[in-house]
C-alpha cells in the first residue's frame, strides 16, 4: 500500500513539473515544530530587542507553559522585573512564539515582531522567514487580538 501511495505522489509531482525534494521539504515544513529550547531562544532574542537586560538579577524570564501550553500551538514566556522594595513585581512583557512558524508576539500589546536577527533565527529553526498576511491574521485571532488592538511590527 505504501508503494502505491509513493508511486501516486511521484506521478503527481512529475505531472505538475515539481520535484520529489520539493514535496519532501514541504511535507517536513508542515510537520516541524520548534523545540522548547528554540522557542525560548527566540523569546530571549525578542526580549533583548526590547532592550531588556536578561543578565540583570532583578529580571526573571520564565515559561508560562507549566503543565500544558498556555496558548495551544505557542510557547509562552513572561518577563518580570522583581521589586527591590516591598510591593508588587512588574510584568515587562508576555511573549508567545508560534511553534510552527517561529513568529514572535507580545501578547499584551498584540505586537508581531519582525527584525533581521529574528528572521535569521526563524529561518534556521522553522525553515521559514516570511509568514503570509492571512496566517498572521489567524495568529492574531488565536492570541485574542482584535484589528484595533494589534500593534505594528517591531
Amino acid at each position: 500500500m505504501r508503494y502505491v501511495l509513493l508511486l501516486g505522489m511521484l506521478l503527481g509531482v512529475a505531472a505538475s513539473g515539481g520535484s520529489v525534494a520539493t514535496v519532501q521539504a514541504s511535507g517536513r515544513a508542515g510537520r516541524h515544530r520548534l523545540t522548547d529550547s528554540q522557542a525560548r531562544q527566540i523569546a530571549m532574542l525578542v526580549a533583548r530587542h526590547d532592550h531588556i537586560d536578561l543578565s540583570d538579577t532583578h529580571i526573571e524570564f520564565n515559561s508560562m507553559d507549566l503543565s500544558a501550553a498556555f496558548i495551544p500551538g505557542y510557547s509562552s514566556f513572561i518577563v518580570i522585573r522583581e521589586s527591590s522594595t516591598p510591593g508588587p513585581d512588574e510584568t515587562l512583557h508576555r511573549y508567545a512564539i508560534n511553534r510552527r512558524t517561529g513568529d514572535a508576539w507580545e501578547m499584551t500589546l498584540c505586537t508581531h515582531y519582525d527584525f533581521p536577527a529574528l528572521t535569521q533565527m526563524r529561518r534556521a529553526f522553522a525553515g521559514s522567514s516570511i509568514t503570509p498576511p492571512g496566517d498572521l491574521a489567524s495568529q492574531s485571532r488565536q492570541l485574542g487580538c482584535s484589528a484595533e488592538k494589534s500593534g505594528s511590527p517591531l
